[in-house]
């Protein structure tokens, strides 16, 4: 029997504010209302009691904060006054925080994730508002409070082919404001030729060589996860055992994505699916449906979507001679291989590209720790 979900994005809009070039969302007007997400809620804690874990929700979309008024915050209200153990977050593009609303947000117990790419040019270029206009002076008004409320947050960022020759201007504008840390990822969807996919790297391997030259000097930097990671990864890759334990990640079981653990994501409409990314997508005919609150989760839906995941070693769309991943692959993300080649274990070849470039980046910070 798999676990029971009990913790998952509550995608309570399809409607965003901004046009990002590269979002996966297929923008729609069509909100989650407030029954819904109750119902939400009820199953959740049903089956975190059952498992005797707490529940927890992230309110995504489109923009979660569209339904502020009408959702998040009387349903945030309602958890709250009740009692009952939730955690709770948000992803947001952050352009519609103020003061009172992270005020209250704060008060409720609410954990943020702010999605946004950086200084202002890349940020303008990437993520306009519909209509035309950039995003940037708005949310360099709303970064201080938001840092004063949540010092430890995550600036999620995506690089893009048009943009990402201020990849690294753009970490040291978030490490200037009080970031600590940030996460990035290249789209994988667009066309990278070799002249952006050659700006990537450069950009990336100055963040190395500025994180080589921190740690040389033992002062802090600005941390990335996935960088982080991939020092890791350097020395587990030079033994077998080391890459038994990196190739377990990518073990349908321990990946999200796939409905095998007690993580979803729930649609507008009560639809669960394995994945955030295709409730915008998709429907029922989807192999990311798992089921619905109105008739439940299907088991047999679940692992029919990781014995997909099974039927062969995941590999790289352009293949995987001389990598030295080989062997010890994490699988990518689920959803965007589905979405780039029609598989979920096919991984598009920019995600192989960037996993690589990391690792080279790893390597170039340890050549100065030897």
């Amino acid at each position: 029997m798999l676990p029971e979900i009990s913790s998952a994005m509550l995608v309570v809009t399809h409607r965003c504010n901004l046009e990002c070039r590269y979002c996966f969302v297929k923008q729609k007007d069509e909100d989650m209302d407030l029954e819904t997400a109750r119902a939400a809620a009820r199953f959740l804690a049903g089956n975190a009691r059952r498992a005797g874990t707490a529940p927890a929700i992230n309110f995504f979309g489109g923009e979660p904060m569209l339904r502020w008024e009408g959702l998040l915050r009387p349903l945030a209200r309602e958890i709250r006054a009740e009692g009952r153990p939730f955690r709770l977050s948000v992803t947001t593009n952050g352009t519609l925080l103020t003061e009172e609303r992270m005020e209250e947000m704060h008060r409720l117990g609410f954990g943020l994730l702010l999605s946004m790419d950086g200084a202002r040019g890349v940020q303008d270029a990437n993520r306009p508002f519909h209509g035309g206009g950039g995003s940037f002076e708005r949310l360099e008004r709303v970064i201080p409070g938001a840092l004063r409320r949540w010092p430890g947050v995550t600036l999620r960022m995506t690089a893009a082919p048009w943009s990402c020759g201020g990849l690294f201007e753009s970490i040291r504008w978030a490490e200037g404001m009080g970031f600590r840390s940030f996460f990035v990822i290249p789209d994988v969807f667009s066309r990278w030729d070799g002249g952006s996919w050659g700006a990537l790297e450069r950009e990336v391997m100055r963040y190395a060589a500025y994180v080589r030259s921190r740690r040389e000097a033992g002062r802090a930097y600005i941390r990335f996860s996935a960088l982080e990671g991939a020092l890791d990864d350097a020395d587990k890759l030079r033994t077998a055992e080391g890459r038994a334990s990196l190739a377990a990640r990518g073990r349908a079981e321990n990946k999200c994505g796939l409905g095998a653990g007690r993580f979803a994501s729930i649609a507008p409409d009560g639809g669960i699916y394995a994945c955030q990314e295709l409730c915008s997508n998709a429907g029922p005919e989807s192999p990311f449906y798992i089921g619905s609150l109105a008739g439940g989760v299907s088991e047999e839906r679940r692992r029919a979507l990781m014995a997909e995941y099974f039927s062969e070693r995941p590999r790289g769309e352009a293949g995987c001679g001389g990598c030295p991943y080989e062997g010890a692959c994490d699988g990518g993300c689920a959803a965007n291989n589905y979405f780039a080649a029609g598989r979920v274990n096919i991984l598009p070849a920019a995600y192989c590209r960037w996993k690589r470039l990391l690792l080279r980046a790893a390597e170039r910070i340890k050549e100065g720790e030897g």
